[in-house]
């Protein structure tokens, strides 16, 4: 496999959220002391169009990237007479486009950024044009919009058993999943002298076609190990403070 990128962030990332038809991921990770920061990445390259941005308060929280523009909402905190808030940070210039109050952010789709505005008594659902902010129209239900393309796929948890053996070392846990046709990827917990590795092993027609090591010196089980977005890999590692990914 060949690497796309590895980035390494100075807290742990807590969020994510993916632009396939833009092909972006957006990640907001957090210090120890909880301040947020956010990143974007052109996943295919490599290249960040955003790092470590940084807006407002702790409350302010990764609601989803478009091709244009990262968007962020922001939360009331419970001790303050604050309001629910929505902010249009440029990727390009990554100065600020436009902010609305009173909006809560509820999902990308084709038409635009879909939000609920309590003060619309009918229609409280608007898509906002994401360049000003502004409301382009309403609507009663999110099922009346176009959802974005979506081919997200992460292994689960499984009772199968590969029909090949995969290593000659203790297997901690259960194997993880994958089945893409011809070819499966089975990610499973190798216990190697006092410690544990997560190992990734990608099958095609039964043969071993690629086996690596995701993490080592694990202390614990991983409950998420990996996911894909066409024929890209994708795994957090390092204390969740680092996003690394391959071209399958």
């Amino acid at each position: 496999m060949k690497r796309a990128f590895a980035h390494q962030f100075e807290g742990a990332i807590w969020k994510m959220d993916i632009h396939e038809v833009a092909q972006l991921l957006a990640i907001e990770w957090r210090t120890k002391e909880g301040n947020p920061y956010f990143s974007v990445i052109h996943y295919p390259t490599g290249m960040l169009k955003l790092d470590k941005i940084s807006y407002g308060d702790r409350w302010w929280t990764l609601a989803t990237t478009t091709a244009t523009h990262l968007l962020l909402q922001h939360y009331p905190n419970p001790s303050q007479a604050q309001t629910q808030a929505l902010v249009a940070i440029n990727l390009e210039g990554k100065d600020v486009t436009w902010e609305r109050f009173n909006i809560q952010f509820q999902e990308l789709v084709e038409e635009g950024p879909a939000v609920t505005v309590p003060t619309f008594a009918k229609n409280n659902i608007a898509i906002l044009d994401e360049y000003t902010g502004e409301a382009l129209f309403t609507t009663n239900s999110l099922s009346t919009l176009t959802p974005l393309q979506r081919t997200i796929k992460s292994p689960s948890p499984t009772h199968r058993t590969p029909l090949v053996n995969l290593t000659d070392q203790p297997i901690v846990g259960p194997y993880f999943l994958l089945d893409d046709g011809e070819t499966s990827y089975w990610a499973y917990h190798e216990q190697t002298e006092g410690d544990l590795k997560l190992m990734l092993t990608i099958l095609k027609n039964n043969q071993i076609y690629v086996n690596l090591c995701l993490e080592n010196n694990l202390e614990h089980l991983l409950p998420e190990v990996f996911f894909m977005v066409g024929q890209q890999l994708f795994f957090i590692r390092n204390n969740k403070q680092e996003i690394v990914s391959y071209f399958v």
